[in-house]
C-alpha cells in the first residue's frame, strides 16, 4: 500500500478512536497528539488518562517496544488501538512498568 494511503488510513482510525472516546458517548477530552512518537492520542477524565497508539491491521512487537520503556503515573493506562480493515478496534492494555 502506498505511504500516502497508508497516513489517510492512519488519520481515518486516530479521528475514529476520539470519536469513540470523546464527549458524550465516551465521555473523555481527547488530545490528538502529533508530535509525540510513542503515543497518538490521550483521553482524559477525572481519575484517569488513557496514553493511545493507533496501528493499523496487526500489533507488531514494535509497536509494543515503542511504548513499553514509557514511565507514566499510577493514573494513566498505556493501550494499543488496532483497527482492522472492517473499521473495528482490537484494544491492548499494555501493563505498567
Amino acid at each position: 500500500m502506498p505511504e500516502d494511503a497508508i497516513k489517510k488510513r492512519t488519520k481515518r482510525a486516530i479521528q475514529a478512536a476520539i470519536d469513540i472516546l470523546s464527549y458524550p458517548e465516551g465521555n473523555y477530552d481527547v488530545i490528538y497528539k502529533l508530535e509525540s512518537k510513542q503515543f497518538h492520542i490521550e483521553a482524559i477524565r477525572r481519575h484517569e488518562i488513557r496514553k493511545i497508539r493507533i496501528v493499523l491491521d496487526e500489533i507488531k512487537k514494535e509497536d509494543e517496544e515503542a511504548i513499553l520503556s514509557v514511565i507514566l503515573p499510577s493514573n494513566c493506562t498505556k493501550e494499543i488501538w488496532c483497527r482492522n480493515i472492517t473499521g473495528r478496534f482490537k484494544i491492548r492494555k499494555i501493563p505498567p512498568n
